[in-house]
């Protein structure tokens, strides 16, 4: 793959080789499914996808210029729709912090990862908006990815009944705000299916919408004797 660096080689293999999320549920979408890639990096996620399921149709999004050369590479636009741009609140220009080790903790949020010394302006969509017109083109999305280092709080504005529609939600987390919020809102129409806890503001969690919930599955779901 082009674009590998040392810092980001490990979780690259990690998200090829399946241990960042269960890469099993893709055999449950339906034929020629749509795959929504936030936060591309390289493109290893939508690599994979594409690996295991040739009728892929894959909607990449990466803001970082270096790691979006990387991305047209690993992923041939000729056979995807590859947008350079950053998901937040508005359409227009934001900064885009630098990570300190590697361009896979870019944020459009200054931290621990991204300290704001190194910052680039990048094209920004408010990602409801995006997400919709996504939708229009294309149709229903089967499976959302997201990775945007700390921009999944602006998921949270997108519509529920657009989310509540999508088979499949992988999405790494940054906050426990976040995350409380999310599964707030997620718990009505999905069930979380699996996640990893890496310490106590970050984690992934794979959520799988309640109908494609096996019936074998399901019976292992204890609740208390009604009295």
């Amino acid at each position: 793959m082009q674009g590998l660096t040392p810092y980001n080689l490990k979780i690259v293999s990690e998200v090829l080789g399946g241990k960042s999320y269960p890469l099993g549920l893709l055999e449950l979408l339906d034929e020629n499914p749509l795959v929504v890639d936030l936060g591309a990096n390289i493109g290893s996620f939508s690599v994979v996808c594409r690996t295991l399921r040739p009728d892929t149709r894959i909607v990449a999004v990466e803001p970082d210029p270096n790691n979006f050369q990387a991305l047209r590479s690993n992923v041939h636009p000729a056979n995807a729709e590859l947008h350079q741009a950053a998901l937040t609140d508005h359409d227009g220009e934001i900064q885009l912090y630098l990570g300190d080790e590697d361009a896979v903790t870019n944020s459009v949020f200054s931290g621990n990862m991204a300290s704001g010394r190194r910052s680039v302006n990048v094209k920004c969509r408010d990602a409801a908006t995006f997400l919709d017109e996504i939708f229009a083109r294309h149709g229903r999305i089967a499976l959302l990815k997201s990775d945007t280092e700390g921009g999944e709080w602006h998921l949270l504005r997108v519509p529920a009944r657009l989310i509540a529609d999508i088979p499949v939600i992988f999405i790494e987390y940054h906050s426990s705000s976040f995350l409380e919020q999310l599964l707030g809102r997620m718990l009505s129409s999905h069930v979380i299916y699996s996640g990893s806890i890496r310490f106590p503001h970050r984690g992934e969690m794979a959520f799988l919408r309640k109908d494609l919930l096996s019936a074998k599955q399901a019976t292992f779901e204890i609740r208390p004797r009604e009295t």
